[in-house]
């Protein structure tokens, strides 16, 4: 069975705030996920043109290395696995500095080859986000990255993403397509919608067995991607939920028929057998002379008929008395 693993997502959410991005990573903690994922741009005209009306924003809220040094110091010193979405070259300086669990490929730096060149070289372990993308166009991209590329991520960010236009089924296909990378889900439905969780729930039934969620220490509250962004209680929900279902819903064949304790008293209230009438001991039974019902006492009875044909009675037994190991030869 396969282990679910679970991350946070911080993205801009932080404004270039750091007490705040270190509250992010305190409630990823709090919330018992496995890692906290980090949109890295140190250099804003690296990645947005200055003619872009949301340039100046950006630009406020960009960490340069050194601040990243730091929040990348704090996240290993809370245990969480760090995972980069570089959006500059620069930003792999600070593969020399951290281990770095996974690099992740943001959907709109598809096709800018010489980042993709610097990820491919950087020997780390690869998350594709596949949202908007066509079958054709994951190919290449596993194509060319070859065995490091582990997680194919469904799901994209619409401010906040339908489920519906989501298609999360596709989950599924890909899980059957690509049976040798993990399929994760990146949910991006609202903080107040039902299906902030149970989209998740979806989507480890389908397959998925890595999961990205947006997390905040102020859910509601606006300021960049807080409306898909959940608490560390939410967050906490969503992964204890998925874990049951990885548990006992998603079993698999070596599992499948392994009797709970539940299951077990289940079984044995089936029905045993009975003698029809009265018979002496020397007795050879045979199917005439036995009937199946409910009893009270189910220890040590015969449950199948087949057992008892052929065997001798030891006992006298009266009508309807049940038949069990020590009555017969």
């Amino acid at each position: 069975m396969s282990k679910m693993y679970f991350y946070t997502e911080t993205a801009f959410h932080h404004q270039g705030d750091m007490a705040f991005m270190k509250g992010l990573i305190d409630a990823s903690k709090s919330s018992g996920a496995n890692g906290v994922k980090f949109q890295v741009m140190t250099r804003t005209s690296d990645f947005i043109s200055t003619k872009h009306k949301a340039f100046k924003d950006l630009d406020s809220y960009c960490f340069d290395i050194k601040q990243w040094h730091e929040i990348f110091a704090y996240t290993k010193n809370a245990e969480l696995d760090i995972i980069i979405m570089p959006l500059n070259t620069e930003a792999f300086e600070l593969l020399n500095s951290f281990d770095v669990k996974y690099l992740d490929i943001h959907s709109v730096s598809f096709y800018d080859n010489v980042l993709l060149k610097n990820i491919k070289n950087s020997k780390k372990e690869i998350i594709l986000g596949v949202g908007g993308r066509t079958l054709n166009e994951i190919e290449e991209k596993i194509n060319f990255f070859g065995d490091k590329l582990k997680v194919l991520m469904v799901g994209f960010q619409s401010f906040p993403s339908k489920l519906e236009d989501v298609k999360i089924g596709k989950i599924a296909f890909l899980k059957s397509k690509f049976p040798n990378l993990h399929i994760g889900y990146a949910d991006h439905s609202a903080f107040d919608n039902i299906y902030a969780i149970t989209s998740n729930e979806y989507a480890s039934i389908l397959g998925a067995t890595i999961f990205e969620k947006h997390i905040t220490t102020n859910e509601g509250v606006e300021r960049v991607d807080y409306s898909a962004a959940v608490s560390s209680d939410k967050m906490r929900e969503i992964i204890e939920k998925v874990n049951f279902i990885n548990e006992y819903v998603n079993t698999d064949y070596d599992t499948s028929f392994e009797f709970t304790t539940a299951e077990t008293i289940y079984r044995e209230r089936q029905l045993r057998c009975v003698v029809k009438k009265d018979l002496k001991a020397g007795t050879i039974f045979n199917e005439d002379m036995i009937l199946l019902k409910l009893i009270d006492d189910q220890i040590d009875a015969f449950s199948n008929i087949n057992d008892l044909i052929g065997k001798t009675l030891l006992h006298d037994m009266t009508e309807d008395s049940v038949i069990k190991i020590q009555n017969v030869i």
